[in-house]
């Protein structure tokens, strides 16, 4: 039976067994936080209400429409090319198709975005990269994950916390993603990005990241994006 990994990355070091602290990287302010696991939607009329009070409509996708009153939930526009283009570019190096838009995908995501908790949404059936912290390009946040490529032993294929983040982005047979970008969160991470996939990767036994996780075929990795817009 196929069985999704949960890579939780705790924002303090913790004993719970799927609790593990991530590698930070920092420029000024908090160190970047990510996370990647398995979640899900509560239902496209769940979400459709919950972006309602974000201030976003189904027709209401850019920044110039969002509420200009606390946190701010982006499922459009700009973040969809952006997301697109960093995740089929890395996608492309390791030979798997390109991902889709997923509209529901992005709204089940701005479920838990809007919320501003740096945590996975439980009992989900979609695999999610989280990330949360001071910069302000999401693409940044894609590009953190998508570097634990550094760590991953093609020799030993297998989930490792450490690049749980990457393994996702380019799982082969992930075909949807959509994503919500969220600003103006309180406390110490006021900027988060989480993404769902369909389907789900991160899936044992290690026997699906050979067949999925595939090693680079010679084209060049995507570059850094900047930091901040």
């Amino acid at each position: 039976m196929k069985l999704s990994l949960i890579a939780l990355v705790a924002l303090a070091s913790s004993a719970v067994v799927d609790a593990h602290p991530t590698v930070s990287e920092r420029d000024t302010g908090i160190a970047v936080l990510l996370d990647a696991t398995s979640t899900t939607e509560a239902g496209v009329k769940a979400a459709l209400k919950i972006m309602a009070a974000a201030g976003m409509s189904k027709r209401d996708e850019n920044e110039n429409d969002l509420e200009k009153r606390g946190p701010a939930v982006l499922v459009g526009g700009t973040l969809i090319n952006s997301m697109l283009d960093f995740h089929n570019r890395a996608r492309a190096r390791h030979g798997a198709a390109p991902l889709v838009w997923n509209k529901n995908l992005a709204f089940a995501a701005a479920r838990s975005a809007q919320q501003c908790i740096f945590a996975h949404t439980p009992n989900n059936p979609y695999g999610e990269n989280v990330a949360g912290g001071t910069y302000t390009n999401p693409a940044y946040y894609a590009w953190l994950w998508y570097i634990e490529e550094n760590k991953y032993n093609y020799n030993n294929p297998g989930f490792t916390y450490s690049t749980g983040h990457f393994t996702q982005l380019v799982w082969k047979s992930s075909m949807q993603i959509g994503c919500a970008w969220v600003r103006r969160c309180p406390g110490q991470l006021p900027f988060m990005l989480f993404c769902e996939y369909a389907a789900p990767g991160n899936v044992i036994p290690a026997t699906y990241f050979r067949t999925n996780v595939l090693p680079p075929n010679g084209q060049a990795a995507p570059a850094q994006p900047p930091m901040n817009l």
